[in-house]
């Protein structure tokens, strides 16, 4: 076969159109470059903002869970970086109980069928354990053909939000129950006083009428046999003789029964005020109470668990209000068992978050009517008229613990029983320094700041970096600074040389604190000046010590 030879034109014009397709080809080329740069300058863009929302946790996931994107925010809030979670952990990790992981998989379902966004707030978990509270917003993630391929997730940590909204409604409702019980306070030892005299009236002529009556049967035998069918007062001479006794016997009774409810109403009137505090151990109280309640345990079969913890830190108070206080929670408890195994447990404790002494009786009784439960410390509000009971007791109680600048709660199970806990403040001492603690790792630094607390009196700051802790020695002025020496964003040696170049921070004190003992840096920082070096992991006893050794030689 031949090939047709071509002209020269021909070929020019082949080489001309082949130039327009390179040119072509070119600008393409340098289109598509622009067009990936200005991407690629639109994902930076992006990314910056999402990071830039260091408060706010910015998540997406596929379908199955798995975690695609995880911004500063989320890493601020949970813990967990970037490199931890993406294409390696399902957000279930966040999930902090059952009725999370419910709420969270009902959300899901509803946006994937719905395909909107929905919003609630529910309880995650960060890395290190600690449970946050959660303004979470879910949106579904479309693909180019408007098919779903995953959630993005928006987080608000509104944990001290809502803690503090529950502080101000606890508050309120502290002060109302507070200003209701200092009025019926008012209204009660009026009532008191008005019925005192004529109830020990009452009783005074009890007490005469019995004499005169016994006085007085021997003639009535003497006639009253005479005469069968005369009646004294309308009642036969057979029944007088038979029942005088019982009726004098139960006037007796509820005319004295009458004078006890007027005594525990004074007693109510007067708790706002108590005087003669001293300080004390919350455990010499329930022991002393309980010897004072054996009489009524005995009698009742119930069997008493003790759990006092020992070490307890000293309470300002008034010990035979304290008693009080347990003996009548103690007797509701025996009181409110209506069955033959019944279990009075008491304990005591304490809570470090608030630095409170707590003291619980817990009984396996009745439990708390629903229909008074919120009003169970009002006066005369009770389940017990069977048994006698004047519902003062927990009114009492109510204001000695409120006279003490504490606080009373309780938790019932109707038919299976209450616990009612009791929380005083201990006496508080004097802080003798300062102490602002530095570690990247916060597991470190709540241990720390909780042996300090514990151990003290020490007021504890805490820094995540060196940059932190610069800015807090200019405000905080701590006695001493307690630094870790390798952290991100400024480590232990700058920030010692950053001390040794201000002349205000010149006597302060520094322990060292590392997890690798042959550094280069050890030496660097020990030739500063700064030779207090403890080696990870310390025995915090002896930590402690150094650290009481400090203060006391200061």
């Amino acid at each position: 076969m031949k090939h047709e030879k071509k002209t020269e034109k021909q070929l020019t014009d082949e080489l001309e159109a082949l130039r327009q397709r390179v040119t072509e080809l070119e600008v393409l080329e340098v289109e598509r470059n622009r067009t990936e740069e200005a991407l690629r300058k639109t994902n930076t863009f992006l990314k910056n903002i999402l990071d830039s929302s260091s408060s706010i946790s910015i998540l997406s996931t596929d379908l199955e869970g798995t975690v695609l994107f995880w911004n500063k925010g989320a890493e601020n809030i949970f813990g967990y970086k970037a490199e931890e979670m993406v294409g390696r952990q399902r957000i279930d990790i966040l999930y902090s109980d059952d009725e999370t992981k419910r709420v969270t998989k009902e959300l899901s379902a509803s946006l994937l069928k719905n395909r909107e966004g929905k919003s609630c707030e529910v309880k995650e978990i960060t890395k290190n354990g600690r449970e946050l509270c959660i303004h979470l917003t879910l949106s579904p993630r479309f693909d180019e053909n408007g098919g779903i391929v995953g959630i993005l997730g928006i987080g608000e940590d509104i944990t001290e939000r809502v803690q503090a909204e529950e502080a101000l409604k606890n508050s309120q409702e502290k002060l109302y129950q507070a200003q209701k019980m200092d009025t019926l306070g008012t209204l009660v030892a009026g009532m008191a006083h008005e019925i005192n005299n004529p109830i020990n009236l009452i009783m005074y002529n009890i007490s005469l009428f019995q004499k005169v009556w016994h006085d007085c049967l021997p003639v009535l035998n003497q006639y009253g046999g005479k005469e069968p069918g005369r009646k004294y007062g309308g009642l036969t001479y057979d029944f007088l003789e038979e029942n005088s006794d019982r009726l004098l016997s139960d006037m007796d009774m509820a005319a004295n029964r009458v004078a006890k409810i007027v005594s525990d109403l004074k007693n109510f009137a007067r708790q706002s005020n108590v005087v003669d505090k001293s300080s004390m151990q919350i455990n010499t109280a329930v022991e002393n109470a309980l010897r004072l309640a054996q009489t009524s345990l005995r009698k009742s079969g119930v069997e008493l668990e003790v759990d006092l913890a020992s070490d307890l830190p000293l309470l300002k108070g008034n010990l035979q209000n304290i008693e009080q206080i347990i003996l009548n929670l103690v007797i509701n408890a025996v009181q409110a068992i209506d069955h033959d195994q019944g279990v009075v447990r008491i304990a005591t404790g304490f809570q470090n978050k608030d630095r409170r002494i707590f003291v619980s009786i817990t009984d396996n009784g009745c439990g708390v009517a629903p229909d008074i439960s919120d009003k169970l410390f009002d006066p005369f509000v009770t389940d017990k008229q069977a048994e006698g009971g004047t519902g003062l007791g927990l009114s009492v109680t109510y204001s000695l613990v409120n006279a003490h600048d504490g606080e009373i709660v309780f938790q019932s199970n109707k038919g299976k029983g209450t616990t009612f806990t009791v929380f005083l403040p201990t006496v508080v001492k004097e802080a003798t320094g300062r102490i602002l603690v530095v570690d990247d790792d916060i597991s470190i630094r709540d241990m720390l700041t909780k042996a300090l607390t514990e151990a003290g009196p020490y007021l504890v700051e805490e820094a995540s970096n060196g940059i932190e802790a610069c800015i807090k020695l200019g405000t905080y002025r701590p006695d001493l600074l307690i630094l870790d020496m390798f952290m991100p964003e400024m480590d232990g040696l700058e920030v010692c040389r950053t001390i040794k170049s201000e002349p205000e921070f010149s006597d302060m004190n520094v322990i060292i604190t590392t997890g690798f003992p042959d550094h280069q840096k050890l030496k660097e920082v020990a030739a500063l000046g700064f030779d207090k070096i403890h080696y990870k992991p310390f025995n915090l006893t002896d930590f402690l010590k150094a650290i009481s050794n400090i203060f006391s030689q200061s």
